[in-house]
């Protein structure tokens, strides 16, 4: 056991093995952002909002700025799983063929606060996109974060966007979960438990186990224990040297 918490205490990571599965669409209402937003009613949430309109003018549809010259879209699936396939649902009323020569890459962590993070390509997508259509990732790939880029602007109104975009995969077979360790820092975010008194070992265990915490702020000091449920992209960061996160929205 003092080895173990040596390891948990001083390592950049931390592995533990969980069984589970799942095969819903696991994108459905789970925090989503985009390089720009064109305007109130075009937010990025409408692609993952479950509703398979495809009329922009009903606020289901997501759409970036004109002009932005490398535009993406994420959504943070809340916990890491093996991904084999996206589908998307494109724009329907009318500029449907701006949807093309795209990239869906999966991330362990999170992209837009950690640029050099690593990441797999579930599909490099040529050409234009029809209607509606799955996409079927070359392997399945493991992660937490799906990132759609578009690395190909043909012109300033040639923006990202879509409708709704659904992923599955599975989190089964004992599937190795690992959270990066950042001292000095605490991600301020609405938090489901503060536990006093804890040591950080049970603080992480307490986070992996729970089934609905993605990384744990812990305060060496005073021992205090924070899960976090829901990291959103508005969240802050404090440097605070008594703070110690766990997770994988930070690097």
């Amino acid at each position: 056991m003092a080895d173990l918490y040596s390891r948990i205490s001083f390592l950049l990571v931390i592995y533990l093995d969980v069984c589970k599965f799942q095969s819903l669409n696991l994108a459905l209402k789970k925090p989503a952002w985009m390089s720009s937003v064109k305007g109130l009613h075009e937010i990025a949430a409408n692609a993952v909002d479950g509703s398979h309109g495809t009329d922009i003018r009903d606020s289901v549809c997501s759409h970036t700025k004109p002009g932005d010259m490398s535009p993406w879209f994420v959504v943070d699936l809340l916990a890491q799983y093996s991904v084999h396939n996206v589908t998307i649902y494109n724009r329907g009323d009318c500029c449907g063929e701006r949807l093309h020569d795209f990239v869906i890459q999966v991330y362990v962590q999170n992209p837009s606060r950690c640029p050099p993070a690593a990441f797999f390509i579930c599909k490099n997508y040529t050409g234009t996109f029809g209607s509606v259509g799955n996409i079927a990732c070359d392997a399945p790939v493991f992660g937490r974060f799906i990132r759609l880029w578009k690395p190909k602007i043909r012109n300033g109104p040639d923006v990202l966007n879509f409708c709704e975009l659904e992923v599955y995969g599975v989190q089964s077979a004992c599937q190795q979960f690992n959270y990066f360790r950042r001292s000095g820092i605490r991600l301020v975010s609405p938090v489901i438990v503060s536990s006093p008194d804890m040591s950080p070992l049970s603080c992480v265990l307490q986070c992996m186990l729970s089934g609905a915490c993605v990384g744990v702020n812990y305060n060496r000091g005073t021992r205090e224990c924070e899960l976090l449920p829901r990291p959103q992209p508005t969240d802050t960061v404090s440097s605070d040297l008594g703070w110690v996160y766990y997770g994988n929205d930070l690097c």
